[in-house]
């Protein structure tokens, strides 16, 4: 079957099924009443008791009956069905999540990189301090130091790395959903790989990505689809390119207009850094 023919939609019940439905049902509903005849016969028969003639006579199943089963056999057949197995709107509601826990793991992120701002803001002073043409500079360093927390301690150290990391693993798990649902290619293969066995997203058990072998798995119960994501990898040269020309970036205490005394203005571009 054409992969197209995913994106046509049949009614659930559509006409041909409801007249199969009611031609057979009429079959049934004499077959009952054969049972039963045949069951209440038998019985009565062992017990000396005679049935009227006629009485299985409801019971008899019609050439029309018959006729309109075969020809209702004949419309399903002849009708082509297909359904839509749900990839799209499995990999974007993937991709979703993904993106919340990438924007979780900044946010933590953030809240790790709170003692390596003191850690810039001590370096930047004593910057000012080298290059100031007398001691008030030193001082007011020393006053900052004695202040403020800026002693970096291991677990600030762990904090921060670990967040950094999980930046990294969350992005990755985004960046692998993002790439196939975004690829027209992958989202037909995985749609008719789950059309072939009869399946939709929604029966999906797991699904992943294995940043070692970069391919994303999604696993049912009695199959699965997979997908190499190597092409998609952005090296560390790339990656810091494209961070370099964030917001995250220029707002940071490393986008130069952190310590600018107009830090608004700076970012503007009218003033100075």
């Amino acid at each position: 079957m054409l992969l197209a023919s995913l994106l046509v939609s049949v009614p659930a019940y559509a006409n041909e099924i409801s007249t199969l439905i009611t031609t057979s049902q009429s079959i049934r509903d004499s077959f009952k009443y054969g049972i039963q005849a045949v069951g209440g016969a038998q019985s009565y028969a062992l017990q000396g008791g005679i049935v009227e003639s006629g009485t299985v006579d409801p019971g008899l199943i019609s050439y029309a009956q018959a006729s309109a089963y075969n020809n209702a056999l004949v419309a399903v057949q002849n009708t082509v069905y297909t359904y839509d197995p749900g990839a799209q709107e499995y990999l974007d509601q993937q991709a979703d999540l993904a993106i919340n826990e990438v924007n979780m793991a900044v946010d933590t992120f953030v809240q790790a990189a709170q003692a390596v701002i003191e850690v810039a803001t001590v370096n930047e002073m004593a910057q000012d301090a080298q290059n100031a043409p007398d001691a008030r500079e030193s001082m007011a360093l020393q006053e900052y130091i004695e202040a403020n927390d800026v002693v970096l301690d291991d677990a600030e150290v762990d904090f921060y790395n670990d967040s950094l990391k999980g930046v990294e693993t969350a992005a990755q798990i985004a960046g692998a959903y993002m790439a196939v649902a975004n690829d027209a290619d992958m989202v037909a293969t995985a749609n008719q790989t789950a059309y072939d066995m009869r399946a939709t997203y929604a029966e999906v058990s797991n699904s992943y990505f294995d940043s070692v072998s970069g391919q994303l798995f999604i696993d049912f119960a009695n199959f699965g689809v997979s997908f190499a994501l190597d092409s998609y990898y952005k090296g560390s040269v790339e990656v810091i390119n494209q961070g370099s020309q964030t917001e995250f970036f220029r707002t940071s205490p490393e986008g130069q207009c952190w310590f600018s005394s107009d830090p608004e203005g700076c970012l503007n571009g009218t003033t100075g850094s």
